[in-house]
């Protein structure tokens, strides 16, 4: 029963069951709802890896029993809001998968102490194929363009073409570096120097150690469940580490601006100042110009009243000649 409701929930949302009043109410925004799993949202899901391989049940990691929908997924992604909802949840995660690692690292250690090892007494070469099939298909058309272009090459020099057999040679090298180049990705040699076992770095598993006779079995450990959940989870922790440090730090616009803001700052403040300055060489030209009147004023005066006692010295005289 509860894997049919896990079905239907991941193929139509845990929504289905709403009125039309209430679908209308919460359209575009189901996938907020608790019972949905945010980190599936984003896109991965740590628990959810890791339940599916032998590791659940062993370590301290249970089962993810929220709702993994792809319907709610697409309601996500398609939200004007995703870029809110999208920090709230990696924020969310992010101390989710360190826990997972920290105890990856625990159990690196612990394993340590129980391995067993078996020291040789000649040291044997293991040669550990990585290579996905894709890649082993690419390497093989590769390998038989070489060796097409090199009996051309001979061909057109047998012929007196020495020009052209020495293009089709460089052409043959040119194949031949790049099935080096994916040989040196994917193919592994160890020295083995003793038999039995490892930890594996990554996840903390104890792994046969590589020899001579099983290096299909030890490659299989890099690409099982637990190994490939535990290099994703290491994969996504880095990736919102960085994501924080440069949400922390200051574009460089904003450093800019900030910039413009402070020589804003200081081209108010010399306004200011000039404006002061301006202000100040006003009033000291308004008294200058009153000073200038008060003399004008002063001057008139002295002037009426010289103007005076002239008119009035002019008026002695003539009465003084009538008295006469």
């Amino acid at each position: 029963m509860d894997e049919t409701r896990k079905l239907l929930d991941s193929l139509m949302g845990q929504s289905r069951n709403q009125s039309l009043t209430e679908a209308k109410k919460n359209k575009g925004k189901n996938f907020t709802e608790e019972g949905v799993c945010k980190f599936y949202l984003l896109g991965f899901c740590p628990l959810n890896e890791l339940a599916a391989s032998k590791m659940l049940g062993k370590r301290n990691i249970m089962d993810c029993r929220k709702t993994h929908s792809d319907f709610l997924k697409e309601e996500y992604e398609t939200s004007s809001e995703r870029d809110k909802y999208q920090a709230e949840y990696e924020k969310a995660l992010l101390p989710v998968l360190e826990g997972l690692v920290r105890e990856a690292d625990a159990w690196v250690a612990r394993e340590r102490a129980n391995v067993q090892k078996t020291e040789l007494a000649t040291p044997e070469t293991a040669v550990v194929n990585n290579m996905p099939p894709s890649v082993k298909e690419q390497l093989e058309q590769l390998t038989e363009d070489m060796n097409k272009m090199m009996a051309a090459a001979e061909e057109v020099a047998e012929k007196g073409d020495v020009e052209g057999s020495k293009f089709k040679v460089m052409l043959a090298g040119e194949i031949k570096a790049k099935i080096k180049e994916l040989e040196e990705k994917y193919i592994v040699t160890y020295t083995v120097t003793h038999r039995g076992e490892e930890v594996c770095e990554i996840c903390g598993t104890r792994t046969e150690a590589a020899t001579a006779s099983n290096h299909a079995r030890y490659a299989a450990h890099f690409q099982g469940k637990v190994h490939l959940g535990y290099v994703k989870i290491r994969e996504w922790i880095k990736t919102l580490r960085k994501k924080e440090r440069d949400n922390e730090r200051p574009s460089r616009s904003e450093r800019h601006g900030s910039g413009r803001s402070r020589s804003d700052r200081r081209g108010s403040g010399r306004s200011r100042e000039g404006d002061g300055d301006r202000d100040r060489s006003r009033r000291s030209r308004s008294k200058d110009k009153e000073k200038e009147k008060e003399k004008e004023k002063e001057k008139r005066g002295r002037s009426r009243g010289a103007e005076g006692e002239a008119e009035r010295k002019r008026r002695r005289s003539r009465s003084r000649s009538r008295r006469r």
